[in-house]
């Protein structure tokens, strides 16, 4: 089952399923790899660039409400943040909301041209394979969608 057949042409939902986890790792470990000399990994550049882009500060439940996470990993990655001296927290009594420093503001350019893995995707596929791809890839999203069916108990 975690062998795939090596014929793309005739793909089975396993060869599909096993090739987007080991896409989806590659692209991680890449991007991990790509932001080692600036001690973060992807997943902190991910809201550093988020709160770089957003103007002002910015509390850390939007911030994981953007990137599709929980907020206790939105938070973890912010307190890594902080710890390299990439934002600062202002705390208020009812929240917390997180800037950029301005170490963030003079190395995110030089992160952006180090974390190059999109466009060296875009530059091997073009836009419109891209776009292909992704409409593939929510396809499958879809195709994945559990059915929804009445507990074990109602059914007939």
């Amino acid at each position: 089952m975690c062998e795939t057949s090596g014929d793309p042409e005739f793909a089975s939902g396993w060869d599909v399923f096993v090739q987007m986890r080991r896409t989806q790792h590659r692209f991680e470990v890449s991007m991990d790899q790509c932001l080692e000399a600036f001690g973060i990994s992807y997943a902190q550049y991910r809201s550093l660039e988020l709160i770089v882009q957003h103007q002002g500060a910015m509390h850390i439940s939007t911030i994981a409400r953007r990137q599709r996470l929980s907020r206790q990993s939105a938070r973890s990655s912010v307190h890594k943040l902080r710890r390299c001296d990439y934002v600062e927290f202002e705390r208020l009594p009812h929240a917390t909301y997180v800037r950029p420093t301005d170490k963030a503001r003079a190395h995110i350019d030089r992160m952006r041209r180090y974390a190059d893995v999109p466009q060296r995707i875009e530059a091997r596929f073009g836009l419109r394979g891209c776009g292909n791809l992704v409409e593939l890839l929510r396809r499958a999203e879809v195709a994945t969608q559990p059915i929804r069916q009445p507990p074990w108990w109602l059914a007939p």
